[in-house]
């Protein structure tokens, strides 16, 4: 390119910003696999000109190399490509994604990470540059991390990436302890979490609140109703009811009961025959071994796992260790001394203010504030 090394690099940046805004569209749809952007770009002496772009499709396959190279056809040539993670370089269900480069005669191709995949770690690269493309990595290579976390959560730790979200009034409460249900937030809130449920494999909670609240833990977006994510209910001792709305739309959209060894047979071949499936782990504090249920639910190819509650799962998965994110909702709404904490026993300095996190965002929501925080390490 004409332009200096500078600009050359704000303009790398600048378009791998691109690039992943167009991995995130299929995000929470294309698990196990991650959810990949790419774009393809031309600059002949001009203006830099992108004539491929490319997301994971939904199921994770095609890869999103190979759909923004069918966009560009033969002008993919000496083109460079923005890829959000490294391209893999092994043979699965298709090709690699590195081959197709190359077969395409990219000149040189840009990403933020390399894959921590054992298959491809370093692999997909090497095969580039000896192919003779030259390759960039490490750019917005921290932003590169965050939209692949679950799948570098499930690769590394075997588990996926666990999200907690907790809706918050002032004096710290989640809501009341007996009497009419309690909206804490107002309808941007609960909006923006619905978009939230869209953008991950599945959706958690204990089965206190399957008790109390019977929901259905769908999206009822208009327009992302069609991307409601598996549901997932910590249930030490199968109490699920059968007549709950989550069994009732157990064929219409996955249900997984994690159960303890204290859960009657009866009720999971009950439960089974309703359409649920059942993941049994070992016993730990509290009735499940939490580490050993996010294992379990890596082995089934989750990467993002979104948990809304209750206050004792909340509380478990922190006192764990095994929140990789928080997102708290702050309503100006007072409980009072009939609420239910947050965190049970623990305060919410166990998030706010440990070091175990740190803060990435802080927006206002309608009436109310969101503070995002992940893990530090």
């Amino acid at each position: 390119m004409a332009a200096t090394a500078r600009h050359d690099a704000e303009l790398d940046r600048r378009l791998m910003a691109a690039a992943l805004r167009i991995g995130r569209r299929n995000l929470g749809q294309t698990w196990p696999n991650p959810a990949v952007g790419a774009l393809i770009v031309r600059d002949d002496g001009g203006s830099p000109v992108v004539i491929g772009r490319g997301s994971t499709a939904v199921g994770g396959r095609p890869h999103a190399e190979t759909v923004a190279l069918a966009e560009a056809g033969a002008a993919a040539r000496g083109a460079t490509a923005y890829v959000t993670l490294e391209p893999c370089a092994h043979e699965g269900r298709t090709p690699p994604c590195a081959d197709a480069l190359i077969a395409a005669g990219v000149r040189r191709v840009v990403t933020t990470i390399a894959d921590p995949d054992p298959r491809v770690s370093g692999q997909g690269h090497a095969a580039l540059e000896r192919a003779g493309i030259e390759v960039t990595v490490g750019v917005l290579a921290e932003e590169g991390s965050l939209a692949h976390a679950g799948h570098i959560s499930r690769i590394v730790r075997g588990r996926p990436y666990v999200i907690l979200k907790l809706a918050v009034s002032a004096d710290g409460m989640i809501g009341r302890r007996a009497g009419e249900r309690m909206m804490i937030t107002g309808k941007p809130a609960l909006e923006l979490v619905q978009a939230m449920r869209a953008e991950c494999d599945a959706v958690a909670i204990g089965i206190g609140t399957v008790l109390i609240d019977n929901p259905r833990l769908t999206v009822r977006l208009p327009g992302l109703r069609e991307r409601s994510p598996s549901r997932i209910v910590f249930d030490a001792k199968a109490r699920l009811p059968l007549e709950s709305n989550l069994v009732a739309s157990a064929r219409e959209t996955p249900l997984v009961a994690v159960v303890g060894p204290e859960a009657p047979q009866a009720q999971r071949d009950a439960l089974a025959d309703a359409g649920v499936r059942i993941l049994a782990v070992g016993e730990g504090s509290g009735g499940l071994d939490l580490n050993a249920a996010l294992q379990a639910l890596g082995a089934e190819g989750f990467t993002r796992v979104l948990v809304e509650g209750g206050s004792a799962i909340a509380s478990s998965l922190v006192s764990a260790d095994l929140v990789d994110e928080a997102c708290l909702f702050r309503a100006s709404v007072v409980v009072g001394a009939d609420g239910v904490r947050a965190l049970g026993g623990l305060a919410l300095s166990a998030i706010e203010r440990s070091p175990r996190f740190r803060q990435i965002e802080a927006a206002i929501v309608g009436d109310d504030t969101l503070r995002r925080y992940q893990r530090a390490a």
